[in-house]
């Protein structure tokens, strides 16, 4: 999980820890892509406005969607924007899901199980 957002990403790590997951989470998209190198997920959450130009979350997702390991990682972007030009730049980068914050948990959480019943780990043994 990657948020710029200290508060919002801490709320998120919160919300899935007590919904069972296991989270890593970072501020920048370039610790993301650190911690895709140590070990792939079973998914990855994104806010898409991050950085000083506010596209570090379309970047990040780019960058995942052009390495063969991470094929079929399923990404998760989140956005306080809510234009439909910003959510439609995401599902073209890579997004699987498109969420505006702020999210409706439940609608959010169904969504993770959905998408990670759905795929399997990258790299992992079919």
């Amino acid at each position: 999980m990657v948020d710029d957002d200290p508060a919002g990403l801490e709320l998120l790590r919160i919300l899935l820890e007590a919904d069972g997951h296991t989270v890593r989470a970072c501020a920048t998209a370039a610790g993301a892509v650190d911690l895709l190198n140590d070990a792939v997920p079973r998914v990855l959450v994104t806010d898409l406005m991050m950085g000083a130009d506010r596209q570090g979350g379309f970047r990040l997702i780019d960058q995942v969607r052009r390495r063969p390991e991470l094929d079929g990682l399923p990404v998760v972007a989140l956005t306080g924007v809510t234009s439909a030009r910003d959510l439609g730049r995401a599902r073209a980068a890579g997004a699987d899901v498109c969420m505006t914050k702020p999210i409706d948990v439940p609608e959010f959480l169904r969504a993770l199980r959905e998408i990670t019943a759905s795929t399997r780990s990258p790299g992992a043994p079919d």
